[in-house]
């Protein structure tokens, strides 16, 4: 189980992938509120997402602040919950149309970003 606060994170990174090309597409949002409502914290990982497409945040400022609440809260992720969270971007980026060259390079980034923490 991990935070409140890494919940409402990820809600952001994943609105940041659904926004990559600059809107949101019907099937990842389906999909990702099917997703998100299965982790802990549901309601608070949702309103990260919903929040920022309510206000058409930027995949960048969406990214940015997602990460800061991982990063912040980092002794709470697990390889575990590392993993899942890859999936569900992978599950997100693949519902719509496929994966696009930019989705995959955003979700390998992520990956990245939270080997370290």
């Amino acid at each position: 189980m991990y935070s409140p606060e890494i919940s409402l994170g990820f809600g952001s990174i994943v609105y940041a992938l659904s926004k990559l090309d600059g809107h949101v597409q019907k099937e990842e949002t389906q999909i990702a509120q099917f997703l998100l409502s299965e982790g802990p914290h549901s309601a608070l990982a949702l309103s990260g997402y919903f929040l920022r497409e309510s206000v058409q945040e930027s995949a960048e400022d969406a990214y940015a602040f997602g990460m800061r609440r991982l990063i912040d809260k980092r002794a709470e992720l697990t390889e575990r919950t590392k993993r899942r969270f890859v999936t569900i971007l992978l599950r997100v980026a693949r519902s719509h149309e496929g994966m696009s060259p930019a989705e995959l390079l955003f979700i390998r980034t992520f990956w990245r970003d939270i080997q370290p923490l």
